[in-house]
């Protein structure tokens, strides 16, 4: 036989043995039987992938998961079964994919492949902090979901083109609709389009995307932090937390390249990578619950609230948080007001809280609101504090693309569920393009749980992934990005139980067992950066 080699050096030893397992469980194999064998010694790992027969043509990629689900690295293998050896940074898992190609048919499937009349949605992720992976399609894909096996491979197929902010524009042509750009520099915002072209004209540009690039080592700095009073700290240990909030973003601009809200009274987040979606949960873990005291009133409160400040995580524009100081003994509760102006006029929300900090939900992109905080007790209210700005920036346009045309409105409605949820709150439905209902359990507008129904009135069943633990199941709430998801045990573990499962994003669901024997996992919560109630 003749046999392909591929060889990844790994300097720490414990990966070996489970960078095997999974190089073993996702090989891709297609119509031809193909073996794979596998030889790990100290810290490398060295895979033959033996050829049907001498004639077989092989090509494939290395997909790195990373220490989270958002750290991937490509890898792109040479066609006709060249060896290939590579250095890469270590990783817990690895996807890697080889198969035959068809004799004579990579050629033919390119002819008219390149679609001049709809515009394309350009989606990045970070690769490295110098390099990004763009993928883009007529609908809009997370990088590394399509099947790289089918694309088309004659040249001059799209043009890519990506500058500093403001600078001249660098092309390039890619044969196709994924590929990696690299000598980047670090922790800085890029412009990238895209469009098609085939032998007699071109396409239209794509909309502008605006990324940042990674940082090489910690986030930045560009100034210490000075929280309310010494004895008023929003903090667990809003310990040093100057590397995780700032008075100023990392990034000036957003996503989209709007200029983001700085102000003396608004602190920024600024841990979040760009691909993890937004979570409140997480925000809040810096603020520590008060516990409630017992107190004998005997006026309504006198003094204001101080020190109102609104705390923002870049890259979410969904929620802020607000912390404020207490100033007396006679407060007991807390009135949150918030404003803005809507299509309709004003719109007012209102919160209570017995904390001196509370999650501001469901807030509109590109939107400016006021915030006050008002104290109260069994016996009235006090005065106000000052009122505060702050502009919501841009929405991610993973996360909020229209992809079908039309709205996509979440209905209140309760329904039965399976009982598997770490979440406990209202209940909502929508109608998805597999013609079956979906059904979410708010923890809070970020955090939920996902069900899926064949029918409004029939049971909601968990979603069991045969590939990992769920990230991929906030396609159904419209995500395009990888999801947190909740406790992420070996289906062994769970409970066996009826329900729909899949492998990959866009693949059908199925129903039957999962949990117990099924090899499909389930989870208790997802976190896909998509807030519900909400459309898109």
């Amino acid at each position: 036989y003749i046999v392909s080699t591929l060889t990844l050096y790994r300097y720490p030893l414990y990966i070996a043995s489970t960078l095997l397992f999974y190089c073993c469980s996702l090989i891709t194999l297609r119509r031809q039987n193909m073996k794979v064998r596998i030889n790990a010694t100290g810290d490398t790992i060295v895979m033959k992938f033996v050829r049907p027969n001498a004639d077989t043509k092989l090509e494939g990629y290395i997909l790195g998961y990373g220490s989270s689900m958002f750290s991937k690295q490509f890898i792109q293998l040479p066609e006709n079964g060249l060896p290939y050896e590579t250095e890469i940074d270590a990783e817990p898992k690895y996807l890697i994919a080889v198969q035959p190609i068809p004799v004579n048919d990579v050629k033919k499937q390119c002819t008219g492949n390149v679609n001049l009349e709809k515009p394309l949605h350009l989606v990045i992720g970070s690769v490295t902090p110098t390099s990004v992976l763009l993928s883009w399609g007529t609908l809009l894909k997370t990088p590394y979901e399509g099947n790289v096996m089918n694309d088309c491979l004659e040249d001059g197929n799209y043009t890519v083109r990506y500058r500093e902010r403001n600078r001249k524009w660098t092309y390039q042509t890619c044969p196709a609709s994924d590929t990696v750009i690299d000598s980047l520099k670090p922790n800085t915002a890029y412009e990238f389009g895209v469009r098609p072209n085939n032998k007699e004209r071109s396409g239209v540009w794509s909309k502008p995307v605006i990324h940042n690039t990674n940082m090489s080592g910690t986030y930045l700095n560009p100034s210490p932090l000075s929280f309310h009073s010494s004895n008023h700290s929003p903090f667990k240990s809003t310990g040093d937390n100057s590397s995780v909030f700032s008075s100023l973003p990392t990034s000036e601009v957003d996503a989209m390249g709007k200029k983001r809200f700085v102000a003396p009274h608004v602190i920024y987040k600024t841990d979040k990578k760009p691909d993890e979606p937004c979570s409140i949960t997480k925000s809040l873990s810096f603020f520590p619950e008060e516990e409630g005291v017992e107190q004998n009133v005997t006026a309504p409160p006198r003094l204001p609230p101080s020190n109102l400040t609104v705390v923002t995580v870049e890259g979410c524009p969904s929620f802020v948080i607000l912390d404020w100081e207490k100033t007396d003994n006679d407060t007991t509760e807390y009135e949150v007001i918030s404003r803005t102006h809507g299509p309709n006029g004003e719109e007012v929300s209102i919160l209570t809280t017995n904390q001196t900090h509370t999650a501001v939900e469901n807030l509109k992109p590109e939107n400016s609101y006021e915030f006050k905080v008002k104290p109260k007790n069994e016996l009235g209210e006090g005065p106000a504090s000052e009122p505060v700005l702050f502009n919501t920036e841009s929405a991610d346009p993973r996360v909020s693309e229209n992809v079908s045309g039309k709205d996509a409105i979440w209905t209140q409605f309760p329904f039965k569920a399976d009982s598997y949820s770490e979440c406990n709150g209202k209940q909502y439905v929508k109608r998805t393009w597999y013609r079956k209902f979906v059904g979410i359990q708010l923890c809070n507008s970020l955090r939920y749980k996902i069900y899926m129904s064949d029918s409004l009135t029939g049971k909601f069943y968990n979603i069991g992934d045969q590939t990992g633990h769920g990230e991929d199941h906030c396609q159904f709430v419209d995500s395009f990005l990888d999801g947190q998801t909740g406790s992420q045990l070996l289906a062994d573990q769970l409970p066996s139980r009826s329900g729909f499962y899949r492998a990959m994003r866009q693949e059908p669901v199925n129903f039957g067992e999962i949990g117990g024997n099924s090899h499909a996992t389930y989870v208790g919560w997802y976190e896909c950066g998509t807030p519900i109630p909400g459309k898109w």
